[in-house]
């Protein structure tokens, strides 16, 4: 009787032992998921040994998946939203802190709020070209009146202007922002929505 119950006294301890295990680790996983560090090994990497190239590339492929667009390739504006903050935030400090602030989203944005007014306020790129042009040219995303392949962009904080990077990289390789929904080249509303409204609800601070 006396064995039996030291049995059950150990199986009880050893249930508790587990639960407290358990409970541990579903803990540090469920802060792991709003910690996006853990995305970025790569790209951190890559920065790091100032290949600016590969870690826009891999900064793409994340956006990707966090999109949840891995199997079309492309955002459309709507996509937007469903980038986390955390996320956003993380990949911005990671280029501005690389390139001494010259890339990023946030330098992106200085330089769109830096153009000239070309069109009322609240008015989306998608509805005003001209000013997605501007944009184009003020990062170097267009040159004698083009945008630019992939492969015609520089990667080097040193010679890009000030929003070179990042820039998303779709399957085809062709420089382009963004695309619409419906597969044409992108219109910049998704862009505008970036870097404008989803930016602003991240880093409020960044707001008027």
């Amino acid at each position: 009787m006396k064995k039996l119950l030291e049995n059950k006294t150990l199986v009880a301890v050893c249930g508790v032992v587990a639960i407290v295990v358990i409970s541990a680790l579903t803990f540090l996983q469920g802060r792991a998921a709003y910690n996006p560090a853990h995305r970025y090994e790569q790209l951190r990497e890559d920065l790091a040994r100032g290949d600016f190239r590969a870690a826009n590339t891999e900064a793409s492929e994340i956006t990707l998946v966090l999109a949840n667009r891995t199997n079309e390739g492309w955002l459309g504006k709507d996509d937007v939203e469903n980038l986390p903050c955390a996320d956003i935030i993380y990949m911005d400090r990671l280029f501005a802190e690389a390139s001494g602030g010259k890339f990023g989203l946030s330098a992106q944005r200085e330089v769109l709020d830096a153009l000239p007014e070309t069109t009322p306020d609240g008015v989306l790129l998608s509805s005003a070209p001209e000013t997605l042009v501007a944009f184009g040219e003020a990062v170097g995303w267009r040159r004698d009146g083009e945008w630019l392949t992939y492969d015609a962009m520089s990667f080097s904080p040193e010679d890009a202007p000030k929003g070179h990077l990042p820039v998303f990289k779709p399957e085809d390789k062709i420089r382009a922002p963004f695309k619409s929904r419906n597969g044409r080249p992108q219109t910049g509303g998704a862009l505008y929505d970036l870097l404008t409204h989803r930016l602003d609800a991240c880093q409020p601070g960044l707001s008027g």
